[in-house]
């Protein structure tokens, strides 16, 4: 994600949702972001003003890692003004300590020796300081150690879409449902926030709400019931709602300690509306969690301490309802379910069927060790793909890598996606993670990148990978700008593996027309079942070419023997001739 953007001369900091347009060497709201020479600059970045490590139940978070430690640690400034603010003498705070620098990679080393299995941004608002997160978050993925925001919900919609797949959980402060109060006493506004709290949901980002209850500004019954209300319908019932005590801080010296009454009150008034979780905090009362559905004790907390807790797999012991949370799971979830695919387990099934009593083998295929797949909607190559994956599955393999072309996000090199399951109508796959992270150790051009793994190349092979090949682990490479002899160089490492398989997923020619199509198409056919390198660069296109050509250099390395199992275009689905696009399938492997 680039942070700014110019407009009439001046850059637009694209971090919060005030979107500051910053003339040179002018710094916006939050006073630590600066147009230097036409960039946006985080002048925080690498420089903390607080760090600590904490129980994961004080940021707060109840649902995500229970019993954990999160290294926690901010920086110097905010967006925000609250005058009741605990940690003024940093948010408040705009000189910036540069006296010593700290570097993504020594953060996430001290997480890893001191055994905590997140990174909290926390004490000042992270989204002034998201560039500084990111780079962090993205270290930490590479160690499996996840990443949280304890934020005021003012990020720009930009960042909220780059958290994707990234920051793991957000804890948000809904400070009031009040639209003048915010504007006039906090900062932002209650609209933009409560905008982002849905976005956060949409993806995928698990998402717990807080609300200081602050006496004579925003404990009355009617604005209680609308912070309440508005959670349960937008966020859902299952999200915790943590009702906090006020005491005096900063300029808010006047007002009293927030009675327990009114605590007591908003509690009851959060499980009248139908929230499942509600939390009363900061003030030693128990806060303990009950099976949505029978009731059971799962888990029992003092202060920010467990005290019992008998979740297992996410789910309730005693009647086996899921607990929704992140219990030290973190999942590629579906991204195009429902358009390239059938986002119903029945309607993929059906399909495979129908695509299975649709062929016969008239001679005995190569044992395959990799396969050629088309992604394009299962209604135009779903058949081509089916015919691979079938005909591969006789041999069972500890792990199916995914290789395919990034669509939507430029990028050099590769990313692997570095989660812990992979998301499909069928059920999800685990990932082999150890195998993930030691590609990006061994190769210097591999790293992990969310925003590339919202890719319909690999995810529409997921599905099948998922029926047949129901034992396997999954990993998922996203490749970019590349050349195919570095790519070439991976490959060969995956097929000697003697337990992994491997899929190449590309379409071939694009909008051509049928009788153009098939002369281009034909020549990347001929290119694979030759293997001849010199082909490639006679006529053929294919969207996944870098990948085609890698696997054949290897083919040819390993004398490996390959067959075209089945071609098509979309022409005999749609009849229309004048845009035709080309889907293969191919086998690459020894003979039996």
């Amino acid at each position: 994600m680039k942070y700014y953007k110019e407009e009439n001369g001046k850059q637009i900091c694209l971090l919060c949702s005030y979107y500051c347009h910053l003339k040179p060497n002018q710094i916006g709201i939050c006073g630590v972001n600066k147009n230097i020479d036409n960039k946006i600059e985080c002048l925080v970045y690498g420089h903390i003003s607080a760090f600590n490590i904490d129980p994961i139940e004080k940021k707060p978070l109840y649902h995500f890692l229970p019993n954990s430690k999160s290294l926690s640690l901010g920086t110097v400034g905010c967006n925000f003004k609250c005058s009741f603010c605990q940690n003024y003498g940093i948010s408040q705070e705009k000189n910036i300590d540069k006296s010593r620098y700290i570097s993504p990679k020594e953060i996430v080393q001290i997480a890893l020796n001191k055994k905590c299995e997140s990174i909290s941004y926390t004490y000042n608002e992270p989204t002034i300081f998201y560039p500084f997160a990111k780079d962090i978050a993205l270290e930490a993925k590479k160690f499996g150690i996840k990443s949280v925001f304890v934020t005021n919900g003012f990020e720009s919609s930009e960042v909220i879409e780059d958290m994707k797949g990234l920051i793991d959980a957000v804890n948000v402060d809904l400070k009031s449902f009040n639209e003048n109060y915010y504007k006039k006493e906090l900062g932002g506004n209650l609209q933009q926030v409560l905008e982002n709290l849905i976005h956060f949901k949409k993806n995928n980002i698990w998402v717990e709400v807080t609300t200081l209850v602050i006496p004579t500004k925003n404990d009355s019954k009617e604005e209680l019931y609308k912070i309440a209300n508005f959670i349960k319908q937008n966020l859902g019932e299952e999200t915790p709602w943590h009702i906090s005590a006020f005491h005096p801080d900063y300029k808010e010296l006047s007002l009293n300690n927030t009675p327990f009454e009114n605590l007591k009150e908003a509690f009851d008034i959060g499980k009248k509306v139908g929230l499942k979780n509600v939390y009363i905090g900061n003030i030693g009362y128990e806060n303990n969690t009950y099976c949505s559905f029978c009731n059971e004790l799962l888990l029992s907390r003092e202060y920010y301490k467990i005290k019992k807790n008998i979740v297992k797999n996410a789910s309730c012991p005693k009647c086996k309802t899921k607990l929704q949370g992140v219990f030290n799971m973190s999942t590629r979830a579906k991204a195009v379910a429902g358009t390239f695919y059938p986002n119903s387990k029945e309607e993929i099934l059906k399909y495979i069927q129908h695509f299975n009593n649709g062929f016969k083998i008239k001679q005995e295929p190569l044992n395959a060790k990799a396969i050629i797949s088309p992604h394009a909607g299962y209604i135009y190559s779903g058949f081509t793909a089916n015919l691979a994956f079938n005909l591969a599955s006789k041999q069972e393999y500890k792990t199916v890598v995914v290789i395919g072309p990034s669509h939507k996000v430029y990028f050099e090199g590769c990313s692997v996606a570095l989660y812990d399951e992979y998301e499909t109508p069928l059920g999800n796959i685990e990932v082999d993670l150890k195998y993930s992270l030691n590609l990006v150790d061994k190769y210097s051009w591999c790293d992990f990148l969310p925003s590339a793994h919202l890719e319909h190349s690999t995810e529409t092979q997921a599905p099948f990978i998922k029926h047949y090949f129901k034992n396997s682990k999954i990993v998922e490479i996203v490749y970019g700008k590349i050349d195919f002899n570095l790519l070439a160089l991976l490959i060969e490492d995956i097929l000697k593996h003697k337990d992994t398989f491997l899929v190449i997923s590309t379409d071939l020619s694009h909008f051509y027309t049928l009788s153009e199509a098939n002369k281009k198409d034909n020549i990347c056919l001929n290119a694979i079942a030759k293997k001849d390198m010199q082909l490639f660069d006679s006529g053929a296109e294919a969207c996944g070419m870098i990948g085609v050509k890698a696997l054949i250099k290897s083919a040819i390395n390993l004398k490996l023997e390959t067959e075209i199992l089945h071609y098509c275009t979309s022409y005999d689905r749609t009849k229309d001739n004048s845009k035709v696009v080309g889907y293969a399938a191919a086998l690459i492997g020894n003979k039996n």
